[in-house]
This record gives C-alpha cells, structure tokens and sequence, in this order.
C-alpha cells in the first residue's frame, strides 16, 4: 500500500524541549509492505496452526526518514476438544535513517491486547511525565481456554492469560530510557453478542515500573 497524510504536532507550556522541538506540520508518503504465512485451520477462534507475518513501512517523502519494521507469530494448540491453548509474539523497532529524534506519533506502543492489566500508551519511557512510546517494544502472551467453567452459558468463553511486554529505547536521551519487562495475569471473557464479540479482561499486573499506569478492569 501507498499512503499519504499531513501530521500536525502541537505543544503548550508544560511540554519538554525535546517535544517542543518536533512542534509543527509534517506531511509524509509512505509505501508498506507484508509477508504471511498463515496454515490457521480457520481465522476466527482457530484450534490449530501457525501465522506468522512481516510487516515494513518505509519512507517515500518524508522529513525525518522513519523505517518501521515488526513480526509477529501466534501458535494454536488443542488440547482437548475444547480447550485450545496458544502463545503469540510481538517485536517491533522504529528508526529514523535521517535524523536521532523519532517523531512521537511514529514512535512504537504496544497494542492494547498485548499486555493487558495497565492503561493502553501509558507503559514506557517518559518525557517530562509524557508517555513517548519507545524506539522498540515486543510482548509474549500465553493463554488458554477454560471450557468446564460455566459451561452452561454457550454464549461466554472464558480464557486464563498470561502477558508479557516492554517498551524501551529514546534515540534523543538515553537516560529517559526505562527498560523493564512487565506482565500480568489475570482472566479474560469474549461474550458472543449478535453485534459480534465483545471481550473483557481482569488482570493483575505482576512485575511493572514505577512510572507505569495499571488498571484491573
């Protein structure tokens, strides 16, 4: 694919120099590209299988010359007939070829189903109390069906997890960088609603910086 877009960054007084620095308009082309390889038996709730997929996102015209590259690979066991347990894999980096200060919209986050138990964007390097994202982040995520619990609701699936996560790396100030492995566990409930799924998630953070934001529900 092929996009273009304009990016306006705005500041006020309470922002950082570093931050007030990338204060403006940008307007940026990019073209991206991925590779899959997918033997899932079937896309939605699968019980077997791997898919395993690439992604890169480079600069066409652009003022600082972001390069994002990021793998991802979710394995499917089955257990039992009912229970199917899977473990999935996330790393991403941003870099720029131009420049020492990724812009902070371009800067990696992690999803928020990747480490569930803390506040989506807010786990991570920190710039003058400003959550920017990192230069990297990668996660691991266990879980597994729970099929005996309630097992008279067809509509709920209840699932335990286990996450793992870090967001790490700030090209401009290596001393802003908080490098630490978070996790958390907890359970998670996929309702099967006529609107489509909807998913809930109880979790308790297990190891975290003091910078981080949690949140249980």
């Amino acid at each position: 694919s092929i996009s273009l877009y304009h990016d306006n960054l705005e500041t006020d007084s309470t922002a950082s120099a570093s931050r007030k620095k990338q204060a403006g308009d940008y307007v940026d082309a990019e073209f991206s590209y991925g590779l899959t390889l997918n033997t899932l038996d079937s896309n939605y709730q699968p019980t077997e299988g791997i898919k395993s997929s690439f992604y890169q996102t480079l600069p066409i015209v652009t003022d600082d010359g972001i390069v994002t590259n990021s793998y991802r690979i979710a394995k499917f066991q089955q257990l039992t007939d009912d229970m199917i347990f899977s473990v999935r894999f996330l790393a991403t980096a941003v870099n720029s070829i131009t420049s020492d200060d990724v812009r902070i919209t371009k800067r990696a986050y992690l999803p928020e189903n990747r480490l569930r138990g803390f506040v989506p964007g807010k786990v991570g390097p920190k710039d003058s109390g400003d959550f920017i994202g990192g230069n990297y982040a990668s996660a691991l995520n266990f879980n597994t069906t729970l099929p005996k619990l309630l097992s008279d609701l067809q509509d709920l699936d209840f699932n335990l997890f286990i996450d793992a996560a870090n967001v790490w790396g700030v090209d401009y100030d290596s001393s802003l960088d908080n490098s630490k492995i978070r996790s958390s566990t907890g359970l998670a409930v996929d309702w099967h609603t006529p609107i489509g799924p909807l998913s809930f998630s109880f979790a308790v953070p297990l190891s975290k910086a003091d910078t981080d934001s949690t949140e249980t529900f």
